[in-house]
């Protein structure tokens, strides 16, 4: 039986959203098919679950409810299991004959101009269907992409006698020919490519390698006379950008270069939408755009995973087609919240089976493998190579091995939590309440963090969040009553402009009486170091982060932090989500979960429809016949 919208509306799995968009291009175009208009819903449910399209050929022969995990589907309504999706072929055939799909765009991508249809829906050669912003979003940036990729720099623009001496000098010798240096390789392409991404978990050197490229850049421009190079340095996070700045400047003030270099050379770092100029009351409308492009030789983009298609296509195509791009970030990590999982799409090539385009591929991507945070004994290294591989029995084992004291799993108890983790919390935010300098004390927040799966329910951010402030005000460290309590620590949610706070930037409340100063202030540390104090009224988009979810922790990094899985199995529960929490710590990771739970997230990957790969690293296929009847937005 194949469901209705209204029926895949009640149960939930589709909002009111994807199917009134459904039927509203229905009767605009006079389109009344069933399997049509269900796939126009499910597009756009597909979109709000963080793929790009609905690759509508695996999806058409999975069982239910395998495709509708995002939607709940499954025991809460046993009627799911005699579900069936329209045969992938019948289903294909109808929607190349619609009006509203466009079906004219071949595999890997197809050029946008005056002569591509304006229809809401487009269906390329293999299966994928898209809402049509989003294939806008692709194709630009993958044709922008693939500029970078084939614009190699001209050998006559590289001094290969500078360039072999900043690379000596920046990186030794392997100890073995089987095992080259990643590093070194990264930043060489870095000078021959318009393109490089450097993905690599953490403590493998992705941002001490774009230091170092930054300094081969500026000594080849001055070596043939020309001005150093002005990079910009972003991120998507005020808290990624801030980390950021702070290592860049710290490694670059201890390499091995003249003082003219590192004096000409960006030691700040900014949100990629400060960067872009968002006009007043818009998220999506910039200043700088293909039309008005950045001024700029090239442009850093750090913590590149956490970056949505719509974003990094309005990014590359503010980005000047002779400047570099250099994305960072760890393509294990979770992906963006919106659509997309750029990152993984464009580094996750396989240049074994990449055909002719392999040495493309080689040219632009590079993995760093090797942790400099984690030495060889370290338990959360090992954990994060389990976990990346899936491998649930290692992963097990090395948390029971009593040789790792660096991580830990510890069964719930009878309240979900085990019965000593409030000491545990004690024991983290100590350092916050200990210190009298504000400053001090909000950098002390870097010290420890609970993370959890969810939001909301018995085991969620909001309900553990209340607990920990429940248990410092019974302590005696936080006052009862209200949110803006000295020594409150919170989390910007979402991007203030006028205020220069950043999702994901985190502050401190405290009570100050100074001169005519005499009430809270909220305290937050400019990207340099230096604080600010702004008066709490004025922030609009703020919670309390004692505890916080794994998805706001990117782009964090912390000393220890103890991880909160549900008692039961849940969507977002997956490998990335594992891998994201654990690799937040540098010392300490303490994990709260069941050991069948855990299991079962360790097995589950993340996999987001997308066409991006195939866009780049494939060759392109022509396009379908043309069958459809015009579309008509009467």
């Amino acid at each position: 039986m194949i469901p209705s919208l209204d029926t895949l509306r009640a149960k939930g799995v589709l909002s009111p959203l994807d199917v009134h968009f459904a039927r509203a291009l229905g009767r605009r175009a006079g389109e009344e098919r069933d399997a049509v208009l269900l796939a126009a819903a499910l597009a756009s449910h597909h979109v709000s679950a963080g793929h790009v399209c609905l690759d509508l050929e695996p999806f058409a022969r999975a069982s239910m409810p395998a495709p509708l995990e995002v939607g709940q589907a499954g025991e809460d309504f046993p009627e799911a299991s005699d579900w069936r999706w329209p045969a992938a072929d019948a289903w294909l055939e109808q929607l190349r004959g619609s009006p509203i799909v466009d079906a004219s765009a071949g595999r890997g991508g197809a050029p946008i101009g005056p002569e591509v249809s304006v229809a809401p829906l487009v269906l390329d050669a293999s299966g994928r269907l898209y809402l049509r912003r989003y294939w806008e979003y692709q194709e630009r940036l993958a044709s922008a992409l693939r500029r970078r990729i084939a614009d190699r720099v001209p050998a006559e623009e590289i001094d290969e006698v500078v360039l072999a001496d900043g690379l000596d000098r920046f990186f030794h010798a392997t100890a073995s020919d089987a095992e080259p240096d990643r590093q070194r390789l990264a930043a060489e392409l870095a000078l021959r490519a318009r393109l490089l991404v450097v993905s690599g978990g953490p403590g493998t050197g992705k941002t001490s390698v774009v230091v170092k490229i930054l300094v081969l850049l500026a000594e080849q421009a001055l070596a043939r006379g020309l001005a150093i190079p002005r990079m910009l340095l972003t991120a998507p996070t005020g808290k990624a950008a801030a980390r950021l700045q702070q290592a860049v400047q710290h490694d670059l003030a201890s390499l091995d270069c003249a003082d003219a270099v590192r004096a000409a050379l960006p030691d700040t770092a900014t949100t990629i939408h400060r960067c872009l100029g968002p006009y007043a009351g818009s998220a999506a409308r910039f200043r700088h755009d293909a039309e008005h492009p950045l001024e700029t030789d090239g442009v850093v983009v750090d913590e590149a995973s956490m970056v949505d298609i719509a974003l990094m296509s309005r990014l590359v195509a503010a980005i000047p087609d002779p400047a570099r791009l250099i994305l960072l970030g760890d393509r294990d990590q979770l992906a963006s919240v919106q659509a997309g999982s750029v990152l993984a799409d464009i580094s996750g090539v396989d240049v074994a089976h990449a055909g002719a385009d392999a040495e493309r591929a080689s040219g632009s991507v590079v993995e760093l493998v090797r942790s400099h945070r984690f030495g060889a004994e370290s338990g959360i290294g090992a954990l994060c190579r389990a976990v990346n591989a899936g491998d649930t029995d290692t992963a097990l084992a090395l948390l029971d091995d009593p040789a790792h004291a660096d991580i830990s799993l510890d069964p719930p108890g009878r309240s979900g939590l085990p019965s000593d983790w409030m000491a545990e919390v004690r024991a983290g935010y100590a350092p916050l309440f200990a210190e009298t300098d504000p400053v001090v004390r909000l950098r002390a927040l870097d010290a420890f963090r609970v993370l959890c799966a969810h939001r909301h329910g018995r085991l969620g951010v909001e309900s553990l969040g209340r607990a920990i402030e429940r248990l410092c005000v019974q302590d005696g460290l936080l006052r009862a009553g209200g949110s803006l309590k000295d020594g409150m620590p919170i989390l910007i949610t979402r991007n203030d402009y006028e205020l220069n706070l950043y999702n994901g930037d985190v502050g401190l409340i405290v009570e100050r009486s100074e001169g005519e100063v005499d009430g809270p202030r909220a305290l937050f540390l400019a990207p340099d170091g230096e604080p600010r104090w702004i008066s709490p009224l004025r922030l609009r988009f703020f919670e309390t982060v004692f505890a916080m979810s794994i998805h706001k922790s990117q782009g964090s990094e912390f000393e220890s932090v103890v991880v909160v899985l549900p008692d039961e199995l849940s969507p977002v529960l997956t490998r990335e989500l594992v891998y994201t929490a654990i690799s937040r710590a540098r010392t300490r990771v303490r994990i709260y979960a069941s050991r069948d739970v855990l299991r079962e997230a360790i097995a589950r990957r993340v996999s987001r429809s997308s066409g991006l790969s195939d866009a780049l690293w494939t060759t392109p296929s022509p396009p379908q016949t043309d069958q459809r009847r015009p579309y008509k937005a009467e």
